[in-house]
Parts: structure tokens; C-alpha cells; sequence
């Protein structure tokens, strides 16, 4: 068949008259905040959210523009408030609060609490406390207990006083005397002997016996009887201590009976209104921790240290502790704030997911000193907490660029229990940290991502696919009918009532689903990427304001896209001047053989756009096979490297049936010295070598695209429209001929959705468009010669492309014999050449030793 050439009412839609007639009045079409074209995306999400099981956390597929974050938002407030959506499994998250740990402060103690008693419980600790250290002072202080605790001292004192009169009468009996003395910076008691009615050291007594005052056994005697006395006077000394540490003792108990008949009033309320075990256990020990530290009630000694408790790194001095912050409550987070109406729960969106945002911290303090310190009311909760029986939204890419995230969350998912501690790099700083009881947790995380990293993660990441059952994949496209262009313009109107931007006519209407489907790069499906089609709309508005339009018609809308366009056009232009100026040449008239225009497509930004290359081909006598230049001089990727193998392959399917396939050749994109890769020159480079070996000219007023297999059949290829622009305005740019035009595979026919300038072009025969669907039907168009078919003993009429091709290989396989050569090319024949090459290199390395 020969090539097809395209009519223009085939290379851009056109709305039916149907769809226009439904658009005839934009206004009224009823807007929709529904998500439009996703519905594999949203029943996946459905599922998802409702199965609130271990492992059936969710994956959200896509590129940015697709409504995902919309459509999860909308979703989760249908769960969260409409009761008969809510999730079987999906618990009410309870409040959490640490407390301080009486028997290990490392290890602080969680209570648990229905949603807003947490903060209820705090606040009785807090009133508690405070009505303790108003009342125990007020009955410390009260005329009984003043009159006791005189009376004990009283009774104490006397008991102390009546043993040292007794021991001091004792001395005196025997000639010593008690006397107080200061020593150091104190005073104590001492036994000194009596001579001649005066107290006198031991030491003295040696003066006395030089100066003949005393006699020398004298003093040994006394000597000998003070070191006896001085042993019972430690003797009196410890009696009198017990029965001082009696007196405190009966102090205590005076303080505790009287402060006990407050405190007990006070705890009873506590332990009647709060019924859980641990809460009760608690409440206990602080009880006892009160009654062992009364005196911190007293009034008379908060300004001492109390330190205990406190983990302290470093050194330096501290400033006083509050005695009473053992008794606060560290509410972790109050879950009051979140709704109860109808089972709802919490959506927290991390934007940040550092290790400290999402699983918590344990703060330290820094003193003047350069000590750390920290105890359980420097515990904070992460943004994980605060989901805690609800959901979390966290970008992938945010989260997997961040260190030890991905293996604490993968962690608190599997257990679902978290542990608040310092990430493992922290403690190179503070070596010492707090463990805290770890909590139970059930939350639901939704993970943003690109579709590649899904797959890269279920692949390669063994717990992802356990972690992560749900994947909810946004598309780029959806298909093209009334239905779904009826719903397209409702969102559109959505977009222009939320965002307070002019309504559009029934012609800016059409131009919005017209350009919708040219960023879907078929006719027959059109963009979901709303947000960027929401860009197109909001400039489209500024163009109208700017024209002074109460309404977006079809000429603002163009405008606003030529401006996002002309805006990244910098290097299309460059190239363009490049081509213009002869640097990069192109022929766009003419025949060369061997010569043919391929197109190739940029990337810039969000734009792209296409530009011929010229491919040349040469073909000479030899078992070399092709050689692919880009190949060689390490410019291609593994794409173009198979489609020159595929060239390959070709070729032998063609023309080696009967005999060898010997010959040289070589493929080039000339002046290219960037990357090449893609197969969809694999095609052109065919046409090249086909047209080097028959001797036939190329048109070069046809530029080509496509790929191929090894049979000849003609496959489809990305960016036709950009393809197809960019050739023609090198043409138009050097003058329209009337015979210029694109060869297209067939199967790109849908894809087709050009400029109106080209379809007008078309439409007058300045320009053509042909597709495709096998080597000799481009061939028959390049050539102006019949491809031929291949006869039952494999070879071609003569004066067909293929029966020349045939003819000049049989030449360059007689040549090759009459040269001693006439193998087939192949891997095989390859491998020996270079074997060759390698034996004459080591002898010439050997001659030259």
C-alpha cells in the first residue's frame, strides 16, 4: 500500500456538534469540586482508607498536577465524618501523658486516658498539689499541733539535759569536769581534770609536773582516767544523738498524722474519680513520695535543690529546682482539640517529616555550666502521635531524603508502637537519654510519591510491599467523550467560581478542552493535570482584564498558552536561528543520497518542541557490519544501541536469504554532540543505508519519524506533534514548496492534534502529512521507486529498491571473494576479526623487544 496522506479535518479535534451545542451557554453548566478521571485512583483510595488493617497503609501514584492531594483531602473527610463511613477497627485516640517514674527515673511512666480526660487529669494533679501546699502549712502551723510539737521537743530536751548532768556528776565525783570547747568551726563537749578547782587541758598537765605543781604518777593516773572518760563521753554523746533522732522521728510522725488528714481527704477524691489500675498505682506512690518529702509542704524549704530524678550531663552549678515538678503531668498531646461528633478522626499533613517532626524528641537544657539535662516533662510528640488513630499525609521524596526516617517508620508500622528517643546520631551529644514506656499506636499513613519510586521500593525494598498493600495511581489522561467533556467544564467553572476568575465563553470553552487534549497528545483522551490547566486559566483571565473582556474567549486563552510557551523558548529559538543561518544544515529541497531528515524533541521545562537532524549513511565493501557512530564514540543509550541492532536484523531478514550479508556500513546523526537515544530514528537510519546501498536519492522535503522491528513493520513513537511542528517551521522559515512535508507511523494518526497554522497549510497543499505502516511504504514515498516483494527464492525484481539493494550486495560479496574474504557479518565473524587483530599486535609487540 502506499503511504497515506492525511486530510487536515484528521490532524486536530474539533468539538462535535453535540458537545457544542451543550456549550452554547457556558454559565450553564453547573460546577463540580468532584474528581474528574480518576476513578481507579479514588476506588483504590476508598479501599484503602476504609481497611483500617495492619499493612494496608496507602501509596499515591503520580506527577504533581493530578489532584492527588485534592481528591485524598476530600476523601478523608468523607471517612472521618460521615459515621457509615467510618472504618471497622479504627479506635478513638486516647490521651497520653508521661509521669514521673518514683522508682527509675530513666524510664518515665505513660497513663492513659479517654479523649480529653488527659487534660482533666492534669489539671487534678496541678489543683491537687496546689490545695496541698496551701492546707498542710495551715495545719502544720494550726495551735494543736504547735502545742504538741512543743511538747515533744520539750520532753526530748529534758531526757538529753538529765544525760549530761548525770555524766557531769559523774566527773566531778572523779575530778574532771565537762566542759563545751570550740573545735574547727563548732562547739562540742570535752572532759577536762580539775586542778585546784580549774579545768585544765591533758596537754597541761605535763606543764604542771615540770613545774613541780604535779606529781608525774599523778598525771599518768589522770592521763590513763581521761582517755576512759573521753570513751564514755562518746557513749553520752550517741545516747543523746538517739534520743534526738527519737525527737525527729516523733516530729515526722506528728508532721504526717497531721498533714495525712489532709492529704488523704484530698487523694481519696482522686482515686474515686480516676478507676484505672496504673492511674491508682500512680496516684500511690505519689502519696508516699509526699509523706517521705512533707517538709517541701511546709513552707520553710523551697528553696532547696531537688535534683533527684533529673538526668544531668556535663558539669557547673544548677540553679534551684521547683521541689514539687515530680508531680507534674506531661500531657503528650490533647486530643480534645480533635472532633468526637461522628467517629472522626485526626488527618495531620507533615510537610516536614524530619525524624523529631514525625516520631517526637526528648528535649535537653543547656545550663550556664555546659551540663545537660532533661526528665520526662521534656518528652514532645511527633506529628505520628497527633494522627494517632486517624491518618497522616507525607511526601515519599521528602521522607526518604531524610536519615533513619524510613527505617524508624517502617518499624513503628510493624509494631505499631512507637518509642519516643533521640535519632542515633543525637547521643554523640547527649549520651544519656530517657527510655519512656512506648505507646500503642494505630495510624494510617498515605504516602505521596512518583510511580517510579513505587516501583523501585516494591522491588527493592523487602517491607515495602508488606507496609504499603494499597497503591492509589493517578493518571495523566482520561478518555474523550461528551460525558467527560461536560465534566472537564465543570470543573473549569469550579475553578473560576473558587478562584474568582472570569466565566468564559462557549469559544474560550472550547479552546480549554482543545488545548487539554494537546497536553494528552491524543485526540481521543484530554489532560486531568488540572492544576496546570488551572495556570492556563488563571493567565487566560489576566489576558481578558487586560483587554478589558468581562468574559475568557478563545483568542485569551491562545494567548496566555503562547505566553507560557514563549517563556521557555529560548533555545528553540537559538536552534532555530542555527538552522536559519546555515550553521546547522538542513535541506529542505531536493534529493541526496544517502541523506535523510530525521526530527528529534527537546525538553524545556514543561515545554517541549521538535527540530530535524540530518542522518547520513555510507556503505562500502567489507564484513564490518554497521557501525554505529554515536555507539563509538560513547554518545548513545542502550535504546539506540537496540534499534541499530534491530537495523540489523532487518537487513539479514531482507537481503541475507540467499547469500552472506557482507558489508560496511556506518549510521551518523551529524553535528550532534550531545547524548542521542530513543529508537524512533531507527526507521530513518534504514531509509539512510537502504539509500547509500541502492544508489537511490531521498527526497529531502520529507522529514521522518518512527521506529521498527526486524520485520519492517512500522511502530509508533513519542512527540509527533512536536516532530511535525518542528519541521515545519524550518520550512516555513526557508520558503513552503507545496511539497514538503512529515512521514508518521500510522498508529500516530490518533495522536495528532497540530497547530491550526499547519492545518491551514495543509489544507491549502503548502504542507503534508503521511503515515505509515511498513519500510516499503516510506520507502516507495522516499525513493519514487517501488519497494519490490521478496519471490519464493528470495529475491526482488530488479528495478525495485530492494532488487538494487540485493544487486550491490551480490557485487560487494564478489568483490569481497575476489579479496580473499566473503564472510557473513556476524558476532561470530566479529570475534575472530579481533582475535586476529589482537595475535598481530603481540607479535609486533614481540619484534619490537
Amino acid at each position: 500500500m502506499p503511504a497515506r496522506k492525511i486530510p487536515a479535518s484528521e490532524l486536530r479535534w474539533s468539538p462535535p456538534k453535540s458537545m457544542l451545542n451543550k456549550f452554547k451557554n457556558p454559565l450553564k453548566i453547573q460546577p463540580t469540586e468532584a474528581i474528574v478521571g480518576q476513578r481507579k485512583a479514588t476506588d483504590a483510595l476508598d479501599v484503602g482508607l476504609k481497611l483500617y488493617k495492619r499493612g494496608y497503609n496507602i501509596y499515591v501514584a503520580g506527577i504533581a498536577g493530578t489532584g492527588r492531594m485534592t481528591t485524598i483531602r476530600r476523601a478523608l473527610q468523607k471517612v472521618c465524618k460521615e459515621a457509615s463511613c467510618r472504618p471497622e477497627g479504627r479506635i478513638v485516640p486516647p490521651d497520653r501523658c508521661y509521669v514521673y517514674n518514683f522508682i527509675d527515673a530513666s524510664q518515665p511512666i505513660l497513663l492513659t486516658f479517654p479523649r480529653g480526660q488527659g487534660r482533666v487529669f492534669k489539671d487534678d494533679i496541678n489543683e491537687f498539689i496546689r490545695f496541698l501546699r496551701t492546707e498542710i502549712p495551715k495545719v502544720l502551723e494550726s495551735q494543736n499541733v504547735s502545742k504538741e510539737r512543743e511538747m515533744i521537743v520539750e520532753r526530748y530536751q529534758r531526757q538529753e539535759k538529765k544525760i549530761f548532768e548525770e555524766f557531769a556528776e559523774s566527773l566531778k565525783r572523779e575530778g574532771f569536769a565537762l566542759i563545751q570547747v570550740q573545735e574547727g568551726g563548732y562547739i562540742a563537749p570535752s572532759v577536762f581534770p580539775i586542778i585546784g578547782n580549774e579545768a585544765v587541758s591533758v596537754d597541761y598537765l605535763d606543764v604542771l609536773v615540770k613545774e613541780e605543781k604535779l606529781d608525774a604518777a599523778e598525771r599518768d593516773k589522770k592521763v590513763k582516767r581521761h582517755r576512759e572518760l573521753m570513751a564514755d563521753l562518746k557513749r553520752v554523746l550517741a545516747s543523746a544523738k538517739g534520743v534526738g533522732k527519737e525527737m525527729h522521728q516523733s516530729l515526722e510522725r506528728l508532721v504526717e498524722r497531721a498533714a495525712s488528714t489532709v492529704l488523704d481527704s484530698a487523694m481519696d477524691d482522686l482515686l474515686v474519680r480516676y478507676k484505672d489500675e496504673k492511674v491508682k498505682k500512680y496516684l500511690l506512690r505519689v502519696k508516699n513520695h509526699i509523706l517521705k518529702n512533707i517538709e517541701n509542704f511546709s513552707g520553710k524549704k523551697e528553696n532547696e535543690k531537688h535534683q533527684e530524678g533529673i538526668l544531668v550531663i556535663g558539669g557547673g552549678s544548677r540553679q534551684p529546682e521547683d521541689p514539687f515538678w515530680y508531680y507534674e503531668v506531661n500531657l503528650l498531646y490533647d486530643t480534645s482539640s480533635v472532633p468526637s461528633e461522628h467517629g472522626d478522626a485526626p488527618i495531620v499533613e507533615e510537610h516536614n517529616p524530619s525524624y523529631i517532626n514525625l516520631f517526637g524528641a526528648i528535649e535537653y537544657n543547656v545550663g550556664s555550666g555546659g551540663f545537660w539535662s532533661t526528665d520526662f516533662r521534656h518528652i514532645k510528640a511527633g506529628s505520628l502521635l497527633r494522627a494517632d488513630g486517624g491518618y497522616i499525609i507525607v511526601n515519599a521524596m521528602d521522607l526518604l531524603r531524610r536519615p533513619l526516617v524510613w527505617d524508624q517508620l517502617k518499624r513503628v508500622l510493624k509494631t505499631e508502637q512507637l518509642s519516643i528517643q533521640q535519632p542515633e546520631s543525637y547521643f554523640q551529644i547527649a549520651p544519656l537519654t530517657l527510655k519512656p514506656e512506648p505507646i500503642d499506636l494505630s495510624v494510617k499513613v498515605i504516602m505521596i510519591g512518583p510511580s517510579w519510586l513505587y516501583n523501585v521500593l516494591y522491588h527493592y525494598e523487602e517491607d515495602f510491599p508488606k507496609t504499603f498493600k494499597v497503591l492509589s495511581d493517578f493518571g495523566t489522561t482520561m478518555p474523550l467523550d461528551d460525558n467527560a467533556a461536560i465534566n472537564y467544564a465543570a470543573v473549569l467553572r469550579a475553578v473560576c467560581e473558587r478562584g474568582k476568575i472570569r466565566h468564559f465563553d462557549q469559544e474560550g470553552l472550547v479552546a480549554m478542552l482543545e488545548h487539554g487534549i494537546e497536553e494528552a497528545g491524543q485526540r481521543d483522551r484530554i489532560s486531568t493535570r488540572f492544576a496546570y490547566i488551572t495556570d492556563v486559566l488563571r493567565e487566560a483571565d489576566f489576558f481578558a482584564s487586560q483587554d478589558g473582556k468581562s468574559k475568557i474567549g478563545r483568542k485569551h486563552v491562545e494567548q496566555a498558552i503562547d505566553s507560557k510557551r514563549d517563556r521557555h523558548s529560548l533555545t528553540e529559538e537559538r536552534v532555530q536561528r542555527m538552522i536559519d543561518e546555515g550553521v546547522l544544515l538542513i535541506d529542505c529541497k531536493g534529493k541526496r543520497v544517502g541523506q535523510v531528515n530525521g526530527l528529534s524533541v527537546y525538553q524545556m521545562g514543561h515545554v517541549s518542541f521538535g527540530k530535524p537532524s540530518r542522518v547520513t549513511a555510507t556503505t562500502s565493501v567489507g564484513t564490518g557490519g554497521i557501525v554505529n557512530v554515536e555507539r563509538e564514540a560513547k554518545l548513545s543509550g542502550p535504546i539506540h544501541d537496540k534499534g541499530v541492532l534491530i537495523i540489523n536484523g532487518y537487513l539479514r531478514q531482507k537481503y541475507a536469504q540467499r547469500e552472506p550479508l557482507n558489508l560496511s556500513a556506518s549510521i551518523c546523526f551529524e553535528q550532534s554532540y550531545g547524548g542521542v537515544d530513543g529508537d524512533s530514528a531507527s526507521s530513518t537510519e534504514i531509509y539512510a543505508i537502504l539509500s547509500s546501498l541502492s544508489g537511490l536519492p531521498i527526497r529531502q522535503d520529507i522529514a521522518v519519524t518512527g521506529s521498527v522491528n526486524q520485520l519492517g513493520d512500522i511502530q509508533p513513537i513519542g512527540g509527533a506533534n512536536e516532530k511535525i511542528e518542528g519541521f515545519f517551521d524550518v520550512c516555513k522559515a526557508k520558503g513552503l514548496t507545496g511539497k514538503q512535508g512529515v512521514m508518521i507511523p500510522a498508529q500516530n494518526e490518533r495522536h495528532l492534534m497540530l497547530r491550526r497554522d499547519i492545518v491551514t497549510a495543509v489544507k491549502k497543499g503548502k504542507f503534508h502529512i503521511y503515515s505509515i505502516r511498513d519500510i516499503d511504504e516510506g520507502l516507495e514515498l522516499l525513493l519514487g521507486k517501488s519497494a519490490g516483494k521478496m519471490r519464493s527464492d528470495g529475491s526482488y525484481p530488479p528495478e525495485t529498491v530492494h532488487g538494487m539493494v540485493a544487486k550491490r550486495i551480490a557485487k560487494m560479496n564478489e568483490v569481497l571473494a575476489t579479496m580473499g574474504g566473503g564472510k557473513a557479518p556476524g558476532k561470530n565473524s566479529e570475534k575472530k576479526d579481533t582475535e586476529k587483530k589482537n595475535k598481530a599486535k603481540k607479535k609486533t609487540k614481540k619484534r619490537g623487544r
